[in-house]
């Protein structure tokens, strides 16, 4: 799954957020620069949250969030969302 959100009113980012499910690589992006990622190993948790702010003079909190099914239905769709300061601003499933 791959996606891109901007962030920002008038310093303007781009959150891009990619994970390889087949390898288990995460990787988020702001303005090309990774603020997040690695291998992603088994976990019992449902829902994964990452947490970060973007932005120097205009800061915004952001958080992305992976839903996913049981361990053993993992081969289905997962669904994905992002906020910016507590406002949906992305989702997508795959």
């Amino acid at each position: 799954m791959q996606f891109d959100f901007e962030v920002g009113l008038l310093e303007r980012h781009r959150v891009s957020y990619a994970y390889d499910r087949t390898r288990r690589n995460l990787e988020i992006k702001v303005d090309g620069v990774a603020v997040r990622n690695g291998l992603r190993i088994m976990s019992l948790n449902l829902i994964r949250r990452y947490h970060f702010v973007v932005g120097e003079r205009e800061r915004h909190r952001v958080v992305i969030e992976k839903d996913r099914d049981l361990p053993l239905l993992s081969f289905r769709p997962r669904t994905y969302r992002a906020w910016v300061d507590g406002l949906l601003v992305a989702e997508h499933t795959g």
